[in-house]
């Protein structure tokens, strides 16, 4: 491959020396492990950023739960089990209470701190806990997509060795384990980071949140009854209600700590721009089939989720002026003062429903979409700067064809000055968004007078950071969640950042980024003046982004 000189190889690769990144922070070494008052173990796991418990919620742990907080619960199987035996007939509601009483418990006791928590896993925590390529390698081959769908807990070999979990080991041919219902937790051997039970025994619950009126759970991992090789692979998820109460259904917990998260993300951030910048110069020596590439990206294209909120097309009106407008995916736009020909600005953030709608019509995939809890009303994070424009122009087609726009009007992403302007903030000084950046310091986005903290539960930030401020979310929050401000809109203070359309001047391969996030503390980074900047092709899982619709926008 032709070499190139050290300073064009950085410069390809978004990393010139006046802007190389800071080492990200190191996850604290206390935090590698942790013990519940329960008496259990939760250890770290490689994709993963909650902590896993070793072992399956047992008998014991679920009736201690049930003595000290009441809970209505009478449950009990047709087989006699332990004290060490996994609690069974459990449904996804009774995990997450479980998880919330032993939240709330140990906060009151001072032992975790109101940045840590117990709750069920997701669904990617999951895949990293069993050993999915996918979650554990940060740049995955076609190769291993394939591994992932051939793999056992165990390994690749069919049937399981003897004594490997507890299956229905009288349906399996060879195989044996010596108990015909559930078995103590940590019978069997466990995986190489410590976790036992995750092939049998009883299936787990996993949860990613979703806005819907019938709310459902997938379970993972097989139980004492299950024989069929296909339910038992490792990337089987079984999709059932929510409510599901059987024998063979229990769960685990995970263990969670926001600042473990973020400083785990920032280093995820820094080891992706790395393989980033190698592919870069990989792809200079080398010729690409783009065929092949866009065959395979349909191949693996996130599916999405159906989206059952979505408002009648023939109930909406088009487009107008001055107006409120809904659009085809439900978002909502709201009219400003901005400009001559007419401006109307997305209300929210682009949520997680309206980018995956986008995906799936365009056979994309999402292959930084965060690892944690997001449901369909959260705002999307984790794409780039031209995922946002891809997404723009292709919401532009959807209601155009839908006649809800007029053929002249485009979505886009706000520019510089027109942010500032729907956060109130118009008598900026500065010629570019650099030298506007950080001018003003006295105006926050939620308000105008320099209140800082701003008042609790009002926006989204890192309130762990922040004294005298809380809010209620860890993470992201659903777009509608805070009060409005100005004219309507919602989430410029926090949430998430956004992209916007401008050039950071010093480096042309770089956008602005505006507002605060549920990462964002410190006071100077959440003035309605500051500015970020990132190269257009990175992502965050901070950073998302909202559309304005210009209705006089040239075809």
């Amino acid at each position: 491959m032709r070499l190139l000189c050290p300073l064009l190889v950085l410069l390809l690769c978004g990393l010139c020396p006046a802007q190389t990144p800071t080492a990200a922070p190191t996850p604290p070494a206390e935090l590698k492990e942790h013990t519940s008052t329960l008496g259990r173990r939760f250890v770290a796991i490689p994709g993963s950023m909650a902590l896993f418990a070793v072992h399956e919620t047992s008998v014991a742990d679920w009736q201690t739960f049930l003595a000290e907080s009441k809970y209505e619960w009478s449950y009990l199987p047709h087989f006699e089990q332990g004290q060490d035996h996994p609690a069974v007939g459990i449904t996804l509601q009774d995990a997450q209470t479980f998880c919330a009483w032993l939240t709330e418990k140990e906060r009151a006791a001072q032992q975790i701190n109101s940045a840590q928590s117990y709750r069920v896993p997701t669904q990617a925590e999951w895949d990293a806990a069993v050993g999915l390529l996918r979650m554990r390698k940060p740049d995955t081959t076609v190769d291993d997509k394939f591994a992932d769908e051939r793999t056992f807990p165990w390994g690749l070999q069919w049937p399981p060795p003897p004594k490997t979990a507890n299956l229905a080991d009288q349906e399996i041919p060879g195989h044996e384990d010596g108990f015909p219902f559930t078995a103590p937790v940590g019978s069997f051997k466990p995986s190489a980071e410590g976790l036992y039970d995750l092939s049998g025994n009883v299936w787990e619950w996993c949860w990613d949140p979703d806005i819907r009126a019938e709310q459902t759970g997938v379970l993972r991992g097989g139980s004492w009854a299950y024989f069929r090789p296909e339910c038992l692979a490792s990337a089987y998820r079984y999709a059932v209600p929510a409510d599901l109460r059987m024998s063979t259904v229990g769960f685990r917990c995970v263990f969670e700590d926001r600042q473990r998260t973020a400083a785990m993300l920032a280093s995820a951030e820094s080891e992706k721009e790395k393989i980033r910048a190698e592919r870069r110069i990989e792809m200079m020596g080398a010729s690409v089939d783009k065929a092949e590439i866009e065959a395979m990206r349909k191949k693996f294209a996130t599916s999405g989720e159906a989206v059952s909120n979505l408002p009648d097309p023939a109930k909406l009106l088009p487009a107008t002026s001055g107006k409120p407008f809904q659009n085809i995916l439900g978002m909502e736009f709201m009219p400003t003062t901005i400009g001559a020909g007419g401006l109307l600005v997305g209300r929210t953030e682009v949520r997680v429903q309206d980018y995956e709608a986008w995906l799936k019509d365009s056979g994309r995939s999402w292959p930084q979409k965060p690892p944690f809890l997001l449901g369909g009303a959260h705002p999307a994070a984790g794409l780039t700067w031209d995922d946002a424009g891809a997404f723009c122009e292709w919401l532009t087609e959807k209601d155009r064809a839908a006649k809800l726009i007029p053929p002249t009007a485009s979505y886009r992403l706000p520019t510089d000055i027109e942010w500032s302007h729907l956060a109130s903030l118009t008598d900026e000084p500065g010629a570019d968004p650099e030298k506007r950046s950080g001018a003003n310091k006295t105006h926050f986005p939620w308000s105008a007078g320099g209140s800082f903290p701003p008042p609790s539960m009002t926006v989204n930030l890192d309130a762990t950071r922040i004294p005298g401020y809380s809010d209620s979310f860890s993470y992201t929050a659903p777009v509608m969640s805070e009060p409005p401000g100005s004219g309507g809109i919602q989430g410029l203070g926090g949430n998430v950042a956004e992209w916007c359309a401008d050039p950071w001047p010093p480096a042309a391969a770089e956008r602005v980024i505006r507002g605060g996030s549920w990462l964002t503390f410190e006071k100077d980074q959440l003035l309605t003046s500051a500015r970020r900047h990132a190269a257009r092709d990175s992502t965050s899982a901070d950073v998302g982004f909202r559309c304005i619709l210009e209705l006089s926008a040239a075809p």
